[in-house]
């Protein structure tokens, strides 16, 4: 099976409120209950990439509406 991507391919995946709310819930659990450091970063890191496309997303819905 080739799994070699094309790098011709986008890739494109909408990231919720919901799903935010989610990350953000499971990063302060490990953080408050004393999970071990790497699991800590690990779902600080998935909640910051969540907002971070989050806010990439409403940016290009921003620039696609108001392009002349």
């Amino acid at each position: 099976m080739d799994f070699e991507c094309d790098p011709q391919i986008t890739w494109a995946w909408t990231v919720t409120d919901a799903e935010i709310r989610v990350a953000k819930r499971d990063w302060l659990r490990a953080r408050d209950n004393g999970a071990p450091a790497a699991d800590v970063d690990m779902a600080f890191e998935y909640y910051r990439l969540l907002m971070s496309e989050q806010a990439q997303q409403i940016a290009e819905e921003f620039r696609s509406r108001h392009s002349a």
